[in-house]
């Protein structure tokens, strides 16, 4: 019986260990096509988020291209911007128009100077130093046409007083290329000198105006300052060039001694009228320039608050500037026909006038000469109500030398003589420098 079992029981561990040996066979075979399977979604997974970031890559670069054009575009417009406000001349009536800001460029001059002299004066103080002015200057532009000039003034009387004045508050629309209208406080536009250099001393080759052209506070005979309307402009007239100046404002009048310009309303009522026009043969600014100005108003005299005359201020003038190459020269007429209406209209004739000439040695020497004359009728009470309305002669030498573009040292001898109407004669030494910043 053994025998009979045993071939029996081969056989089932035979077909047992075939049955194990097959089904891990078939287990592997089913693993590795799942494995496959799983590899390929992986890979298309990998391949979708591949695609996904590569087309997000492009989307963020084209972004950040699109920014950098986006600053470029702006850097390159304020650049032209700041090219064109930088370029903007001080006048810029007959430039373009340049674009509004909000940025204010301030300048500024100051002065300091020296003075020796033998007049006769009240306080016996006849030399040493002395404080001239500090002037602060900007020009706001507001609009693309609107426009604005402000100038305020320090400066120490002979009192040892500090006094602050708005010299000019100007607010301006440029109707043109030929035509600019200004409207406030102003330098009057007659003759030459009293539009083409202000409070800063740095601007004038000589140490101080001529005396007849001082401003008003420092004992001048004419409206240097006027509050009101101004019309200005140039035009190109055959080979040269026209300027023209018409101005409507407030009478000034006379103030213990001194010229009021009426900033807050006209004294009496009568307004002021004024017409100058020049002609430049030539197109460079070294060509012969002649002109012609004339001035009316009413002028009333007070003292101590009382009204004691009332003149008709007429004044008509000329002026000539010439400054070839190296030279400068300026002479200015001015003729005075002033009736007396508190006198029963009784007619005055006076004048005054100057001529200065310079000489510019390699760009930074200048010496220059200047004679200055004023014969004033002392029975015209416009004259005589004014404390330097006395008739004068002066001559006038001096050396400039700029220091820089920005500085200048200048030295000055002048002789007045006031004997004509019962004054003295006395000499001075001057001593000024003067800069801009």
């Amino acid at each position: 019986m053994r025998r009979t079992r045993m071939p029996g029981i081969l056989f089932g561990c035979h077909v047992v260990a075939c049955a194990v040996g097959v089904m891990p066979t078939c287990a592997r075979a089913e693993s590795d096509h799942e494995r496959i399977e799983k590899l390929e979604q992986q890979l298309e997974q990998s391949t979708e988020l591949i695609a996904r970031l590569s087309a997000r890559i492009n989307q963020l670069e084209q972004s950040v291209h699109a920014q950098a054009e986006q600053v470029n575009a702006r850097e390159q417009e304020d650049a032209q911007s700041a090219a064109r406000i930088a370029t903007v001349p001080a006048t810029p009536d007959s430039a373009p128009l340049p674009p509004a800001s909000d940025g204010i460029t301030l300048h500024a001059f100051a002065d300091v100077g020296y003075v020796n002299s033998d007049q006769t004066l009240s306080d016996d103080r006849d030399s040493g130093f002395t404080m001239g002015n500090l002037d602060f200057y900007l020009t706001p532009q507001i609009a693309a046409r609107v426009k604005s000039l402000f100038e305020l003034n320090f400066e120490y009387e002979s009192d040892g007083g500090l006094e602050v004045d708005l010299e000019r508050a100007q607010l301006g629309y440029t109707v043109g290329d030929s035509l600019t209208v200004w409207a406030g406080r102003f330098h009057t536009p007659f003759g030459y000198w009293n539009t083409a250099f202000h409070h800063g001393a740095q601007l004038q080759t000589s140490v101080g105006r001529p005396r007849f052209l001082e401003f008003e506070d420092a004992g001048g005979i004419l409206p240097a300052h006027t509050v009101g309307l101004w019309g200005t402009g140039t035009h190109r007239a055959g080979n040269g060039r026209l300027y023209y100046d018409a101005y409507v404002g407030n009478g000034d009048r006379i103030l213990d001694g001194e010229l009021d310009f009426n900033a807050v309303r006209d004294d009496n009522g009568q307004t002021a009228l004024g017409l100058s026009l020049g002609y430049q043969f030539g197109l460079t600014p070294d060509s012969l320039l002649l002109g012609v100005h004339v001035l009316n108003e009413n002028v009333n005299a007070y003292s101590g608050g009382n009204l004691v005359s009332r003149s008709r201020l007429r004044v008509y003038g000329g002026y000539a500037v010439y400054q070839p190459d190296n030279w400068e020269g300026i002479a200015e007429y001015y003729r005075f026909v002033n009736d007396a209406l508190s006198m029963q209209g009784a007619r005055h004739s006076s004048w005054s006038g100057f001529v200065q000439l310079g000489y510019v040695f390699s760009g930074r020497l200048t010496p220059y000469l200047r004679y200055e004359e004023a014969i004033l009728d002392q029975s015209d009470p416009y004259f005589a109500n004014l404390a330097e309305g006395r008739s004068y002669q002066r001559g006038v030498l001096g050396l400039r030398y700029d220091l820089n573009p920005r500085s200048a040292l200048k030295l000055e001898v002048d002789r007045t003589d006031e004997t004509r109407d019962g004054g003295e004669r006395f000499n001075e030494l001057l001593g000024q420098l003067a800069i801009r910043f």
